[in-house]
This record gives structure tokens, sequence and C-alpha cells, in this order.
């Protein structure tokens, strides 16, 4: 399931897979201490996420790029050139949206081991109408937790959570405007 797996200049192994959901290989990255079992586990998920969970980050990413629209224009008129109208197929086709990011990570935290039955999601990389800001997305035990700009989120810390609750967090705000 992972090919080419190493020990990166950071200390941390890294590995390519398959994404079934974006069709293209993705790098994951995660601390030496962690069991491959785990990771494959976590892989095999997001390879098969439900419907519903696909749908939400869809969503998400729909009011991360509105925002952008109305805050940043010039650049996502720069994405519309790429693209043409981004939300042109949305209403039929929600997944449309998931051709303007460019998922490269797939990163992996230490948890406790009775944790390790817990699905995760913790995807980085491009983002064609956000610039150098990138996109995050983060879920854990089929909740979406995070959608926004790229940022460093481990979902075992026990630290603060500001950033979930942040209004730059697309994945928690009402959806009742959509």
């Amino acid at each position: 399931m992972i090919r080419d797996i190493f020990e990166n200049d950071l200390g941390f192994m890294e590995g390519t897979f398959f994404s079934e959901l974006f069709g293209y290989d993705i790098t994951v990255w995660y601390e030496k201490d962690i069991p491959l079992a785990y990771i494959e586990k976590n892989i095999e998920y997001f390879n098969n996420l439900d419907q519903e969970i696909v749908l939400n980050i869809c969503s998400a990413l729909k009011r991360y790029y509105e925002f952008y629209q109305d805050e940043y224009p010039d650049v996502c008129e720069e994405c519309e050139y790429i693209h043409g109208d981004v939300l042109k197929n949305y209403e039929k086709d929600p997944k449309s949206i998931l051709e303007c990011i460019d998922v490269g990570t797939y990163k992996f935290h230490k948890c406790k081991t009775e944790d390790e039955e817990i699905p995760v999601l913790n995807l980085g990389g491009d983002c064609d109408w956000s610039g150098d800001s990138g996109v995050r997305i983060a879920a854990k035990n089929n909740q979406l937790l995070f959608v926004g700009s790229w940022c460093d989120i481990n979902l075992w810390s026990t630290g603060p959570r500001d950033i979930f609750d942040s209004m730059f967090n697309f994945a928690n705000q009402d959806s009742s405007d959509e």
C-alpha cells in the first residue's frame, strides 16, 4: 500500500500511496514509532471515505473559496483563469471543487495505543485559489474538524484548540446559507 518508505532529513518516515479520491499519489509522513499497520489502516479509511464526509469536505472547501472570492478577488481571478468558474459544476457535482486542490501530504502524529482504532485525516497541500496559503483538511473519528489555509495540526494534541474554533476554519461554519 505504501511505497518507497524511507526516513527523511527531518527524522520522519516518508512514503507514497495512491489516493482513490484524488486519483494521484500522496506522500505520507509519520513519526518512526507509529506502527505501520495504523498508518495503512488510515490510508484504507481515506481511500474508502463515506460519501457524507467527502461532501462535507467539498462544502467546507466551497466556503473557503467563497471567503477568498470576497476577500482576495484578484487571487481567485487567477484560479478562474486556470479552471474557469470554480463553482460552475458544484451544484451538480460538489466533488468538482476537488480539482482545484492538490493534496501533497497525509501526516500522522503519535497517539495513545487505545486511540489507534480512531480514524484520522490530516491532509495538506496546495489550493489554486489561496495562493501561498495552501489548504489543510483535518478529521478525526468521522468528524470534519478543520478546513482552511495550511497550518500544522496535531489531532492528538491536548494543547490549545483555538485553530478549530477560528473564523477561518471553514469546517465548522453554519451550512444553512449554501
